[in-house]
């Protein structure tokens, strides 16, 4: 039992720092600006340790406020292609951050028992690109652990315990990203700062429409999941302000895996998960208002929806250098981190395209890891998913396995792993499979749990009805 409360111990450190800094102001003025940010840096700190909420809630805002995009900028790194390409200083603080909160839990409670089964398989595939990397001549040892603590940051947390309360904050917190970028991105694009519209009239909020659009994909797996644990309005109105934003940055394979997700949550749910007369309800009641309500957004996805048709925004082209590649060496890759090294940047084809990732992780990662690697870590993450809600709620169970579905059509079209958007989501998926777990009862499987509660409470029905009829 803890000697002093948690508010008692943030009291006494809150006295005892500002006593040191006014001491050392007055005695030595000069070190204690050199000290400031170092100081201010362990009181955080502290403060994440005693209050493990404030470090899940500066992690959402992290990327809800696009810290990565804008330190970039500052630093001039994000090149000629903007924020979109996630440059390197930006994005390597923004995935140390969960590194950070990871570290923090585990010292304060402690590492989880549940097995992380895509962070070995991305540490195995990093030590056999110890082998492969000066066969493939093309990556380093340095960009291998650079790619493998990126392509691992979204994993992190899923080491960690932590308290029911802990994983909910993050649950939760990952659908405001998309609105916290909106508002800051409306705010900044009123100052002048950085425009809330990208150069061909997609809205971009605080990111840029690819990375807003995955952030919503991600918040509109998590608003669906807290709406089917007690279907309180409030959620469903947070996910639909997520789809409309989604709606606007005119994005079709985000739209896409969203529109998937969502039909198989529907028709794939039991009475157990989403009875038929909140079905009607949200079909007869929501359904048609709502679609009113985000009408000119529907209208404005729709322009580009019809207009691009079938095009795939030049990714065929980029596919193209990756196949051949992968033609060269098909089984154990390059090495991780070879995956942005394999087309050349000063291409007069990529410049016009303006990337050098293929958008594909598929085809990125079989690059890195050959299909021996690209296999592990896909089943790797579908198992972790797929068995680890075994025994969870059957709302935490049917809503992940769809969105695990969903990411897998995803990873097809789009930068599912390595970029922010992955981090994001993956966060989620450990948050969501941690509480999951803590909800389970402390003997035999939710679903025994749950058959034996709802035979309670027919008996308890019927004993009622029995005891009316006995009166009557």
């Amino acid at each position: 039992m803890d000697i002093l409360a948690t508010p008692q111990r943030l009291r006494l450190v809150a006295i005892l720092f500002a006593s040191t800094l006014l001491g050392t102001a007055l005695a030595a003025p000069q070190t204690t600006l050199l000290l400031l940010p170092l100081a201010v840096g362990a009181v955080g700190a502290l403060l994440a340790y005693e209050v493990p909420a404030f470090s899940c809630a500066v992690l959402i805002m992290t990327f809800g406020l696009g810290v990565d995009v804008h330190i970039s900028l500052l630093t001039h790194a994000a090149g000629p292609s903007g924020p979109e390409g996630e440059s390197s200083l930006g994005s390597a603080i923004a995935k140390v951050v969960p590194f950070a909160v990871a570290g923090v839990l585990i010292l304060r409670y402690g590492v989880a028992r549940a097995i992380n089964w895509p962070f070995f398989a991305f540490t195995l595939v990093a030590g056999i690109s110890i082998a492969v990397l000066p066969m493939g001549h093309i990556s380093s040892n340095t960009e291998m652990v650079r790619s493998f603590v990126g392509s691992t940051a979204p994993f992190a947390l899923a080491f960690a315990l932590a308290p029911r309360a802990v994983w909910t904050v993050l649950c939760r917190g990952v659908v405001l990203v998309p609105i916290l970028s909106t508002l800051g991105g409306m705010l900044t694009h009123i100052a002048g700062i950085y425009p809330a519209f990208d150069d061909r009239g997609r809205f971009q909020g605080l990111h840029s429409p690819p990375f807003l659009a995955g952030f919503c994909t991600t918040a509109i797996f998590a608003a669906t999941l807290e709406y089917l644990r007690g279907f309180r309005m409030r959620w469903l109105i947070l996910g639909g302000l997520d789809l409309a934003i989604l709606l606007t940055t005119q994005a079709r394979t985000p739209t896409a895996v969203v529109g998937i997700f969502l039909l198989l949550v529907f028709f794939a749910s039991g009475r157990d998960v989403f009875p038929l007369k909140r079905k009607v309800d949200l079909v007869m009641g929501g359904l048609v208002p709502g679609t009113i309500v985000i009408g000119p957004a529907i209208a404005y996805a729709l322009e580009r929806f019809v207009s691009q048709g079938d095009s795939l925004s030049g990714r065929d082209i980029l596919w193209s250098y990756f196949t051949d590649a992968i033609a060269q060496r098909p089984l154990l890759g390059y090495g991780l981190g070879a995956g942005k090294l394999v087309v050349n940047p000063y291409d007069q084809v990529i410049k016009y395209i303006g990337s050098v990732a293929p958008h594909n992780e598929y085809l990125r990662l079989t690059v890195e890891g050959g299909v021996i690697g690209c296999a592990m870590i896909f089943l790797a993450i579908l198992l972790w998913i797929w068995v680890g809600t075994r025994d969870t709620p059957p709302a935490e169970r049917l809503v992940m396995r769809a969105a695990i579905l969903g990411v897998l059509f995803h990873s097809a079209f789009d930068n599912t792993l390595i970029a922010t958007t992955g981090v994001i989501q993956f966060i989620w998926f450990s948050a969501a499979l941690a509480r999951g777990r803590m909800e389970m009862p402390a003997r035999g499987s939710y679903g025994a749990h749950y058959a034996a509660s709802r035979g309670r409470a027919m008996s308890s029905a019927g004993a009622k009805a029995i005891s009316q009829a006995s009166r009557a």
